[in-house]
């Protein structure tokens, strides 16, 4: 076991605030502990899919998409502030919130992600045109997961 893939394991418990890890695919064994913090199981899965991506040296789909998903000068990414189902729309016999080539302004609301029953509204922090709708509706999106990328350049007016 060479120590980046330790680093990296190590890097995966501290964003999922994992307190252990334990690991046994056959040919090497890795456990990895430190003091108790809270956790969302929620995460767990996510967890799970990247030590699996890691362990056969490959990188998981959504890791790729957020790699791709960065803010730039005239772009800005709008990302989920925690775990839970993503919905575009308040019901689903309603229009979305937010469509493609829709100019928004700071503040508006542009979805919804449900969290333990509670329904909490995903605004925009800038004022510009929806570019991309980056989140399936009805999906669970987890925590920093890109949503909307919103052109804020005059351009795009």
């Amino acid at each position: 076991m060479n120590t980046d893939k330790i680093e990296t394991l190590i890097s995966i418990m501290d964003k999922a605030k994992l307190t252990a890890l334990r690991i046994d695919d056959g040919t090497e064994k890795i456990e990895l502990e430190r003091a108790a913090s809270p956790l969302s199981t929620a995460t767990l899965p996510d967890v799970a899919e990247r030590v699996e991506a890691l362990l056969h040296g490959k990188v998981a789909g959504h890791e790729a998409a957020a790699i791709e998903a960065e803010d730039s000068d005239d772009t800005t990414i709008i990302r989920s502030p925690m775990v839970g189902m993503f919905y575009i729309s308040p019901s689903p016999d309603e229009d979305p919130f937010v469509k493609v080539g829709q100019e928004v302004l700071s503040g508006q609301t542009l979805a919804i992600v449900e969290a333990m029953k509670m329904m909490n509204e995903i605004t925009s922090n800038v004022s510009g045109v929806i570019t991309e709708v980056l989140a399936a509706n009805g999906t669970q999106v987890e925590y920093d997961q890109p949503l909307f990328r919103i052109t804020t350049s005059a351009d795009a007016r």
